[in-house]
């Protein structure tokens, strides 16, 4: 009966494991946000290419110390790039227990999830805001809120937001201008888009 009861801890990660969880002081009032390239939207077939993570803090985004992942395939060349367990496991460090900002953050998550599973022993217990529930919100919240299906779409939102346009489709450039959304729609919820 006791094998029974244990058998599920057997393949648990160790306590270390949950050691970037810890991390003392200098990350309260932070956040980090989450980009990641794909081979596909299908996340059947889809195989990570890179990804990119920018903290917030405050109303600041901390481009000077971003992270820029390139993984290991035939798109970066023979021996360029990491494999996708190291590169989750350096952005598991650099997330540490800050709540996690994206936009269609559970695509990016799901696609993570394999090597985040492997290294945790289970899904990433982090807070997560999704951006394009955000502006929804705000949205819905305004007196005269159409009443036709909202368009979610990202070009959408940094429009609506009068935001710079992207130069790159780099994960980087895509994290960097969805902080920046994330701050237009949390520093005044009630103002106009």
């Amino acid at each position: 009966m006791l094998a029974a009861l244990a058998r599920p801890f057997r393949h648990a990660a160790p306590p270390e494991a949950f050691d970037f969880m810890q991390e003392a002081g200098g990350t309260a009032g932070e956040l980090v946000c989450l980009d990641c390239a794909a081979t596909s939207l299908d996340l059947r077939s889809a195989r990570l290419l890179s990804l990119a993570a920018v903290r917030i803090r405050g109303n600041r985004v901390l481009t000077s110390s971003a992270l820029q992942l390139d993984i290991a395939g035939p798109e970066h060349g023979d021996g360029q790039g990491m494999s996708a367990l190291e590169a989750v496991q350096k952005l598991l460090r650099f997330i540490g227990p800050r709540p996690v900002v994206g936009y269609w953050l559970d695509f990016d998550l799901e696609l993570l999830e394999p090597q985040i599973e492997r290294l945790l022993g289970c899904p990433l217990p982090n807070a997560t805001v999704e951006v394009s529930a955000l502006y929804h919100a705000r949205i819905r919240r305004q007196p005269r809120a159409p009443h036709r299906p909202l368009d979610l779409r990202f070009e959408t939102l940094r429009r609506d937001l009068e935001l710079p346009a992207l130069e790159s489709g780099s994960p980087l450039a895509h994290a960097v201008l969805t902080a920046l959304m994330y701050l237009k729609l949390s520093a005044a919820p009630d103002s106009q888009p």
